[in-house]
């Protein structure tokens, strides 16, 4: 959460202004403060807590590398982060598909920690159903990324738009499409008239 006057601490835009100097401790400050809302939608959108990791440190490690060209909404990097960690996830889901597909052909250890339980605890937190989750990963990055922030986080529209960096009109127009597509499964979420004409 950004800081305030009233915590004493930076806010994210703050940090960020120092993080674009290469200040290593604003960074930390940035990581520690959206870590586990990153992991969070990470392990929802990913197959294995494992890789819930890595895509999570993918999103801090592009939030140091584009440092200069990070979006802050409302004095959160969290949305950029949430649609860093979208894309990134879909990234990696289409890289490793293959890989996965090997690896499950092989016998485990019945001692495994069970990655649906950390799965449902994220979805629980995220206030988001197992449907909302299917539809994410079966979505392509730039609509997942717009799921993600309007419907998840229920970010408005003109807000996501300028964490995407496209017009709000793009925004609403990705958002009704998905919608429509999922009004089979996902009816609470069906376009509102006026998406439906967008």
């Amino acid at each position: 959460m950004p800081g305030n006057a009233a915590s004493g601490l930076p806010g994210d835009g703050e940090l960020l202004f120092r993080l674009s100097r290469g200040d290593e401790p604003a960074y930390r400050l940035l990581h520690d403060r959206h870590q586990g809302a990153v992991f969070r939608v990470a392990l929802v959108l990913m197959r294995t807590t494992w890789d819930a990791e890595e895509v999570a440190a993918t999103a801090f490690f592009e939030l140091w590398r584009k440092r200069a060209k990070v979006r802050v909404v409302d004095d959160s990097v969290l949305p950029w982060l949430l649609a860093t960690t979208s894309f990134a996830a879909k990234n990696s889901m289409r890289s490793r598909r293959r890989y996965h597909r090997l690896l499950s052909r092989i016998p485990r250890d019945s001692d495994v920690p069970d990655h649906a339980d950390e799965v449902a605890h994220a979805m629980d937190t995220l206030k988001i159903s197992h449907q909302i989750r299917e539809a994410l990963l079966e979505l392509n990055h730039k609509d997942a990324g717009v799921v993600v922030l309007c419907i998840v986080h229920e970010l408005p529209t003109a807000e996501a738009a300028v964490v995407l960096g496209i017009p709000e009109g793009t925004v609403k127009s990705r958002l009704s499409r998905v919608k429509a597509r999922l009004r089979g499964s996902l009816q609470r979420y069906a376009p509102t008239a006026e998406e439906a004409n967008a």
